[in-house]
This record gives structure tokens, C-alpha cells and sequence, in this order.
């Protein structure tokens, strides 16, 4: 099993609207109202609050480094140190923010950071989400979230694997909220230590890489069908 850890420049965007288009102007927003890349925790790191015409939405941010791997991969957990507050329920979703280097920190221009992303439109079936909804959250321990097939993909192709934990009820799906206050808290990758650490688990496919003693590098055909068009064999992936 490998093991991926979020780099420093993570942490949330958050955004800040008042008057008589409060959800549009805040969930809609291309700059948010504040951002950090410097917590160590925040119980607000993801969620919506809804106070009369004042409204907060905010987004939390993560990179990951996965340009060692190369190999198909099988199976992937984002395990996230859950902090103080737990009643939003929360999706991830691909990113372009953190910067690809890993290393510049957030802004408020980032708060849209989201490929996809539609003003005015529900993010389901325009971003790429890499969960499902996650609908319990730990405060006291990792919260493991299973990553679905295309995030599988993008940690094979890519070098960088960015993500958004974004807020389910009323962010992903654009709903405008009554009066609420929904927040999962989270750990960041500067608090000290590493037992709270953001992570990646990972597993890579088994691969072929011989067949009766031959490597499969100076094999072209099996069974006369070339060896490009066969992904795998018994299971068993080629390389």
C-alpha cells in the first residue's frame, strides 16, 4: 500500500454575501472573503451558514503530489482528520487549486477553483466528483472516504491530484438554505505532528510480467490478438 500526504498549502476559501441576493452572490462568487493556507485546523473548514440575509460558504482545499505513480491503481481512500464540528455532509470534487507545484498558497481568487463549475447550476454532472456523498463525519478521528474510478484514473495520469471538500445539501446542489450553520471541521497538513495528517491510501493493480517464462515487453501477440488491445489477462492487468 502507498501512501500520498497532502502538501502545505492546504487549507479553505471562504466567501461572504449580504443583501437581497445573498445565496446567489456568495455561493456564485469568483473571489472569496478571506483564504488561508496557514491553519492547522478549523472547524468551519467546509460548510454554509445562513443568518437572515448574511451568508458564508466555504471550501477546503488539498494537494497531492502523485507523480510517482505510474501503475494502474486499484483502490485509493482521502482519509481527513475530522475537527470539532460534524453536521454538513460533503462530496470531493476535482480541483485546480492548490496550485500545481504544491507549494503557493491559496487565495481568494481560488474559491471557484472547481473545473466545471457553473454559476447558477447544480455542480452534479458539471465537475468531476471523485466521491460519493459522505454523510457522517468523525471528530475524533479520520474520516475515510473511498475514491471512485475517474480519481483512480487522474492519480495514474496526472502529476498532481487536487481536490475540493465541498459542502453537500445546499453548495454541490445549489439550493438555497434557510437559516443554517452546517460545518465539517478539519485538520490540515500544517498542524504539528503527523498523526493528523491529510492522506491518500492507495493500492496498485497486480500486473502481468510474464507468460510461460517470456517478459511481456517481447511479447506483441497473444492468442493472435496484439498485445494493445488486451488490458488484462485473468484479471490480471498488463503494463
Amino acid at each position: 500500500m502507498g501512501t500520498l500526504t497532502a502538501a502545505s498549502n492546504d487549507g479553505y476559501v471562504r466567501s461572504a454575501a449580504s443583501g437581497r441576493t445573498f445565496w446567489a452572490d456568495a455561493r456564485d462568487a469568483t473571489t472569496g472573503a478571506a483564504a488561508s493556507s496557514t491553519l492547522t485546523r478549523s472547524n468551519i473548514a467546509t460548510g454554509v451558514r445562513r443568518v437572515g440575509t448574511a451568508c458564508n460558504v466555504i471550501r477546503s482545499f488539498y494537494y497531492f503530489d502523485c507523480s510517482g505513480i505510474s501503475a494502474t491503481v486499484a483502490s485509493a481512500t482521502l482519509k481527513i482528520y475530522g475537527y470539532s464540528n460534524n453536521s454538513a455532509d460533503v462530496i470531493i470534487v476535482k480541483a485546480s487549486a492548490p496550485n500545481t507545484d504544491g507549494s503557493t498558497a491559496l487565495t481568494t481568487a481560488d474559491f471557484d477553483a472547481i473545473p466545471g463549475f457553473s454559476a447558477g447550476a447544480s455542480m452534479s454532472g458539471n465537475v468531476t466528483d471523485y466521491s460519493s456523498e459522505v454523510t457522517t463525519w468523525s471528530t475524533s478521528g479520520y474520516n475515510d472516504i473511498p475514491l471512485n474510478a475517474q480519481a483512480l484514473l487522474d492519480l495514474k495520469n496526472n502529476s498532481a491530484f487536487q481536490i475540493c471538500v465541498v459542502e453537500y445539501d445546499y453548495d454541490y446542489t445549489n439550493s438555497s438554505p434557510g437559516v443554517v450553520a452546517v460545518y465539517a471541521g478539519q485538520y490540515y497538513e500544517d498542524y504539528s505532528g503527523t498523526g493528523t495528517d491529510p492522506i491518500i491510501e492507495y493500492t496498485l493493480a497486480t500486473e502481468v510480467s510474464k507468460i510461460d517464462g517470456v517478459s511481456i515487453s517481447n511479447i506483441t501477440k497473444i492468442d493472435a490478438i496484439a498485445k494493445a488491445n488486451i488490458a488484462s489477462i485473468n484479471g490480471v492487468d498488463l503494463p
